[in-house]
């Protein structure tokens, strides 16, 4: 690559990295950025190489939060072991499912997100637990297992999802669900990119560049999250859920 392709993938994969550690839908700049900046890859190619620098970056994000945040391992480890087998489970469901209808199904579940949150004022600005905590670690697995199985059937959107349900049904703040759905959305991506990588998907001159760059946008972007608190995740997940909204209407559209 010249240097200024290279930069410029660099600077994508920061970008995505800046916006998926605070509310995930870092799709939505690199996805994008790569099919107009690397026209020659194939699909599998681009999401291979897009997941080796996301899985980085977001691990860079989760070691962040959790730096500054305690959170209970009954939330975070049945969520995480419970999304990586799932996601498997929703690869393969993905191979006999027809693509439009999933869209459909994503962007109705994108609507009822932002009508929620619009109409609940109040939601993640403060913890409200939800279950005694007993029954929190049975919850957070079906939380997990539900998102991951999503990441494996259809993938855009899944840190978002992750945020939303971590708040909606665990009554954790946005800032602590944040945290968790890093750790969670790696392993949901984890089995998905081993089999792709194994396959020799992977673009490495091109990952090299996003790597760096995620890395250095998911740290930029948890400690902003950190800093800046509940009410900016809110506002700013409202925003990815309508961007997200936007980008399936105009694929079906199409």
């Amino acid at each position: 690559m010249s240097p200024e392709l290279w930069l410029l993938t660099g600077l994508a994969g920061f970008a995505a990295g800046l916006l998926d550690s605070i509310v995930g839908g870092g799709g939505l700049i690199l996805t994008p950025a790569m099919l107009n900046l690397h026209p020659g890859l194939n699909i599998l190619q681009t999401i291979a190489t897009q997941r080796t620098s996301s899985l980085l970056g977001t691990s860079v994000a989760a070691w962040n939060y959790f730096r500054h945040l305690s959170v209970e391992r009954r939330i975070v480890l049945p969520a995480l072991f419970a999304a990586l087998a799932a996601s498997a489970v929703g690869v393969q469901f993905a191979k006999r499912i027809e693509p439009d209808l999933l869209k459909l199904v994503v962007l109705s579940v994108c609507v009822v997100l932002a009508v929620y949150t619009v109409m609940r004022k109040d939601l993640g600005t403060r913890e409200q637990r939800r279950f005694a905590p007993r029954r929190e670690a049975v919850a957070a697995a079906l939380v997990g297992a539900a998102c991951g199985f999503y990441n494996g059937l259809i993938g855009p959107g899944t840190g978002t999802l992750l945020v939303f349900a971590f708040v909606s049904v665990i009554g954790l703040d946005f800032l602590k669900s944040s945290a968790v759905s890093k750790s969670t959305n790696v392993a949901a991506d984890l089995s998905s990119w081993a089999v792709l990588a194994a396959s020799g998907f992977v673009m490495w001159a091109l990952a090299v560049p996003l790597i760096i760059g995620n890395m250095l946008g998911s740290y930029v972007g948890s400690r902003l999250a950190i800093r800046k608190g509940d009410r900016f995740i809110r506002m700013l997940f409202l925003c990815v859920v309508l961007a997200l909204v936007a980008r399936i209407g105009w694929d079906l559209l199409r």
